[in-house]
């Protein structure tokens, strides 16, 4: 069923469109000597994990973000989907504010289509000045949990650092972009069944 709902869609960077472990667990091999597995990043907070300072965390951060970091299986592609489709993509991260220039010219370069560009501080993207979203994609729990009280559909994006119990079903676990598309094309659905909406074909 087709149909002309467009939809607010918000997505982060790190860890749901670009592949950030891989490259991560390469810098810290040539930084710190450690071989480490993904399962290894236990937690958010790479200060915690490596037992390192919060500037030198940053400083870790910078430098992977300022590599060629490659794009999730799928994510490329579903983006451009949706938006042919006519949906709205906002992009909302949390990377420092003096890589802005890089981050537009890695969207650019590996063809990542979007509405807008937010970079917030760590733990205040829920805050972000946006149109009301229909759904937002997560890598980190705290800025999931954020999003739990203003969007109804949050997605967790499967990672070793973002396992919970989950008590309260505030958010749900998706594993791969075909299901994070899955769940955009229920949310379509249960807009075009709501009876003031009649354009949907």
């Amino acid at each position: 069923m087709v149909s002309n709902v467009k939809l607010n869609l918000g997505f982060d960077i790190d860890g749901v469109i670009a592949d950030f472990s891989q490259p991560l667990l390469a810098t810290i091999k040539k930084d710190y000597g450690l071989n480490l597995k993904p399962t290894d990043i236990y937690c958010f907070e790479l200060d915690i994990v490596l037992g390192i300072s919060r500037s030198e965390e940053e400083q870790l951060i910078i430098e992977v973000l300022k590599g060629d970091l490659p794009l999730s299986l799928g994510a490329k592609e579903t983006l451009e989907r949706l938006s042919c489709e006519g949906h709205n993509i906002y992009l909302l991260t949390s990377r420092y504010d003096h890589l802005r220039d890089i981050t537009q010219s890695w969207l650019k370069e590996k063809g990542v289509p979007y509405t807008q560009l937010h970079l917030l501080d760590n733990g205040k993207k829920h805050l972000a000045h946006v149109d009301p979203l229909d759904l937002i994609v997560e890598d980190s729990l705290r800025e999931a949990l954020g999003w739990a009280t203003k969007v109804k559909t949050v997605l967790i994006y499967d990672q070793p650092w973002n396992k919970t119990f989950n008590v309260k079903n505030l958010t749900k676990r998706v594993y791969n972009w075909t299901e994070i598309y899955s769940e955009i094309q229920k949310i379509k659905a249960s807009t075009c069944q709501k009876p003031i909406l009649t354009t949907c074909k």
